[in-house]
């Protein structure tokens, strides 16, 4: 017992139990004894007395209580020290277990801090997809706006200048957006979305010109069919006989140039029969155009750009007047035709090689446009640049 009351001890040194000392119980022992003297008798031993047997029977017991004692302190002891050693182990076992649950928490929060990093990686990756994805779709959806305002601006040649201006700008605008990799998705469709306004405007400004033109055209047409009928009825009213006409009339070689009825055609000029008088005027510049690269579309060109030519003009009414075509040198074809249709006019260019070849340039971008009405005649002139 003792000795494994030592090694709790020493297991536990900072809580040592004291050794809890029993009581001792206090014994009245005489200080002195009065002892009957003995005899002296040799050999002979003398019985005790009943007092010194008294005292010795006490002493026997203060020393057994004593003992008692002593082992009663040291089970306390040993009790004690048991008990202070299984708190120690209570209260080890206590923190181990909240070490390990600590520890367990730790290791839950950082999983799911690595959790939410690789989520956040994850998001980080589908939303640059998505941009991407965005991005392609978008610049796809503008370069089709660009290409469809273009081919609008081709169509509107006629739509002035302040509208074709601002849906060149616009489309512009969008080709530069196209072209830089920093520009947001939401400035990019808000240019692509400030193109619509400027090209519905060009596209209307070509339709109010066109239907003046029509208008215009139609008026004088008109005039021209009134004059006509007014000069036709003038010179039946003068007109010879028809013998006498058939004999004046001026004769035409087989296979040679034609005659000009007048001074007024030059050298190598082509009579236009029928036509000529006087008081020509300006006709169907925009119509020629027009039919010019209606005719350039069905065999797959570009379409040019069309602008009016005083000069053109002025030379369109002299032809009229004289009542013959030839080149003022600022043209690369002239034509008349006697039912005032620019249609039937690019027709017959397109039957000529050297005519159609012009109508199919494609090293030109426009074309500057003459073009004059005499009694239900049209005559043109067109260059090319």
């Amino acid at each position: 017992m003792a000795k494994d009351t030592k090694k709790l001890l020493d297991v536990v040194p900072s809580q040592r139990p004291s050794v809890i000392s029993a009581p001792v119980p206090v014994v009245d022992v005489p200080t002195q004894v009065d002892v009957p003297t003995q005899v002296d008798v040799p050999h002979q031993r003398t019985a005790p007395s009943p007092l010194v047997e008294e005292t010795a029977a006490r002493i026997v017991a203060v020393r057994r209580s004593v003992w008692v004692g002593l082992a009663a302190g040291v089970a306390l002891a040993v009790a004690a020290g048991g008990g202070v050693y299984a708190a120690d182990q209570k209260a080890q076992a206590t923190q181990a277990r909240a070490l390990e649950a600590g520890l367990r928490v730790d290791q839950s929060v950082q999983a799911a801090a690595r959790d939410a990093v690789v989520a956040r990686q994850t998001d980080a990756v589908v939303a640059q997809t998505a941009y991407v994805t965005s991005r392609a779709a978008a610049t796809t959806g503008a370069q089709a706006t660009v290409d469809h305002a273009n081919a609008t601006l081709a169509a509107v040649p006629n739509a002035g200048d302040a509208p074709r201006a601002a849906l060149v700008s616009a489309t512009g605008a969008v080709g530069t957006a196209i072209a830089a990799p920093h520009v947001s998705l939401t400035s990019l469709r808000s240019l692509v979305a400030g193109v619509a306004a400027p090209e519905k405007a060009a596209v209307d400004a070509q339709a109010a010109w066109q239907a003046a033109e029509n208008a215009r055209i139609a008026a004088e047409q008109a005039a021209a069919a009134a004059a006509a009928q007014a000069a036709a009825a003038a010179r039946s009213a003068k007109a010879p006989t028809r013998s006498a006409a058939r004999a004046t009339a001026p004769r035409v070689a087989a296979g040679a140039a034609p005659v000009a009825p007048s001074a007024s055609i030059p050298s190598g000029g082509k009579v236009c029969s029928g036509s000529g008088g006087s008081g020509a005027g300006e006709s169907s510049v925009s119509a020629i155009g027009s039919a010019i690269n209606a005719y350039r579309a069905s065999l797959g060109l570009s379409q040019l750009s069309v602008s009016r030519s005083g000069s053109l003009v002025s030379h369109s009414i002299t032809m009229a007047n004289a009542g013959g075509i030839w080149h003022s040198g600022g043209d690369n074809i002239v034509a008349c035709v006697s039912n005032g249709s620019a249609s039937s006019m690019v027709s017959a260019w397109s039957r000529s090689s050297g005519h159609d070849a012009q109508m199919r340039r494609t090293d030109v971008s426009s074309m500057s446009v003459g073009g004059a009405g005499l009694n239900g005649w049209l005559f043109g002139a067109v260059r090319f640049s």
